[in-house]
């Protein structure tokens, strides 16, 4: 298995064309054909499914589940020559950064600028989810740090607590009555049994299931979210309001959104880690002692 025939792979299930991949990858459509074909007969499934008519070439079901490997290793193959091609002289390379959803992320794009400034042919790599999936990437080395809402499992990985704090509120449409309210209290949801979608990690959150009274099912829950966007745009047809944290979409009075901070205030500390008992690139340390300054 040739990491280049997985870079082929991936192309193709991106564009779904082997005509339009072979362009993209400069080598005869028969050529990249026979070298995908090589692959499944080498792991003895059908990656593919050939429709003829329009000549789309979707994935199967085992073919999904090799993408998710193949981008991973492709990935991990990237980072490694990255790491290993920085000389002495000049640091290039890129730095990758797994997130949630939070403003506090401004802290490492400060660092980030200033190291910019110095090494201009430094990158960063920015992947955006959940707090278990960039756990699973930070394990796997696919990411050098990983950025934590209220995390505190330090079992395994050394942590940064950044400067700023992040405040949970009430993410809401600007026609909504609860949006002319300085702050919003739980009797406040109760009372109008206001529809909500609450953050999936939001729910395992202790400070926020104490700010519910301790179970959050007397209260009007119509869904969960992993990142905001999708949720802000249910927000926007006015269906719901969403629990989140401040500062990441626009509330701004040009906006159709308002956010309400909760009373009690209820805030998590935003934390950087990086695994234990691994050497951080140069570029990734560069960036780490940029931040540590900023304490």
């Amino acid at each position: 298995m040739e990491l280049r025939v997985l870079k082929y792979f991936l192309i193709i299930a991106n564009v779904q064309n082997i005509s339009k991949a072979a362009d993209i990858i400069h080598i005869t459509q028969p050529t990249l054909s026979r070298q995908i074909k090589e692959l499944e007969d080498e792991l003895g499934v059908e990656l593919f499914e050939r429709n003829k008519q329009n000549r789309k070439f979707l994935l199967t079901d085992e073919g999904t589940r090799f993408y998710n490997y193949a981008r991973e290793i492709v990935e991990l193959s990237e980072k490694t020559v990255d790491e290993f091609k920085t000389s002495t002289s000049e640091v290039f390379g890129k730095i990758y950064i797994g997130a949630g959803e939070t403003s506090a992320i401004s802290s490492v794009a400060q660092a980030f600028s200033i190291l910019k400034k110095n090494h201009p042919r430094l990158e960063i790599n920015l992947f955006s989810a959940d707090a278990f999936t960039i756990s699973e990437r930070l394990d796997k080395g696919l990411c050098d740090f990983g950025v934590f809402i209220g995390y505190n499992n330090f079992e395994k990985y050394n942590h940064l607590v950044l400067p700023q704090k992040n405040i949970w509120g009430l993410l809401t449409h600007k026609d909504n009555p609860f949006a002319k309210l300085k702050s919003i209290k739980r009797e406040d949801l109760l009372e109008h049994y206001e529809p909500i979608m609450v953050s999936q990690q939001a729910q395992s959150k202790k400070e926020l299931v104490d700010w519910f009274g301790g179970s959050v099912e007397k209260f009007n829950i119509i869904g969960t979210y992993n990142l905001l966007y999708n949720a802000s745009v249910f927000i926007k047809e006015n269906i719901c309001s969403a629990l989140t944290l401040d500062g990441i979409v626009n509330t701004s009075t040009e906006s159709d959104l308002r956010f309400i901070p909760l009373k009690p205030q209820v805030d998590s500390e935003v934390v950087l880690v990086w695994k234990k008992g691994v050497k951080l690139s140069k570029q990734a340390q560069l960036l780490l002692d940029e931040i540590q300054k900023m304490e």
